[in-house]
């Protein structure tokens, strides 16, 4: 039986695909002439695919284990209940923002922080606290990680230089990013609340048929 890495691959490799056809027709859509596949860019564009799944699977399960769990019904009813209009005014809002993200009670806060060490270990955190880290650690450290890759393979594929590659990464990081950002926040808030932690990465791909028509634009099909 293939491993859940094997299966997310090939389940990621066929979604990058049909982003990278799908790229290039709308590419190709004004142009005369019937539609010609570009076979390289295609076979490039799945194999830059191929080689991010395992860095992005592994960076998953890496992140779940340091911070495990969803945030549950009643963390989120509290939550929205404590962004109230008077507790807005009164910022009683931002008290209960911290202490649901900590997982501490009222109770609890009064503790010095010497005297019970063990109820900021991550596992006594609550869920809404692991899910705040997830989301932030994605749209940051794995969002830049995931350009810098995407920029660097796809273009070493294409036989470009070092050199070049190192111009490419400085002159495309921002504009990538600030694409990112207009959708990954959706797509993390829902890979983080419902979807297990060995099907986010091909939840993503689905999810990024859209960016991956956009990478693949971006690359010049």
């Amino acid at each position: 039986m293939p491993s859940q890495l094997t299966v997310t691959i090939a389940q990621s490799t066929v979604l990058n695909a049909i982003s990278n056809i799908l790229a290039q027709l709308i590419d190709q859509r004004n142009k005369s002439g019937p539609f010609t596949l570009n076979t390289l860019a295609l076979l490039q564009f799945m194999t830059y695919g191929i080689l991010v799944v395992p860095v992005n699977f592994y960076w998953q399960r890496a992140l779940e284990a340091r911070y495990p769990g969803f945030p549950s019904r009643a963390e989120i009813s509290n939550l929205w209940r404590s962004l109230s209009l008077k507790s807005l005014l009164s910022f009683a809002w931002l008290r209960s923002f911290v202490s649901s993200i900590l997982g501490t009670s009222k109770d609890e806060d009064a503790l010095p922080l010497q005297k019970d060490k063990e109820k900021w270990a991550p596992s006594r955190r609550s869920g809404l606290h692991s899910f705040v880290m997830k989301f932030f650690f994605d749209q940051t450290l794995a969002g830049a990680m995931n350009i810098v890759l995407f920029v660097v393979l796809i273009n070493f594929l294409k036989g470009e230089s070092v050199g070049r590659v190192w111009e490419l990464v400085l002159l495309d990081f921002r504009p990538i990013m600030n694409a990112r950002l207009k959708y990954r926040p959706v797509v993390s808030t829902l890979m983080y609340t419902v979807i297990p932690v060995d099907r986010r990465v091909v939840f993503a791909s689905a999810c990024g048929v859209i960016w991956g028509i956009y990478l693949s634009l971006y690359a010049v099909v």
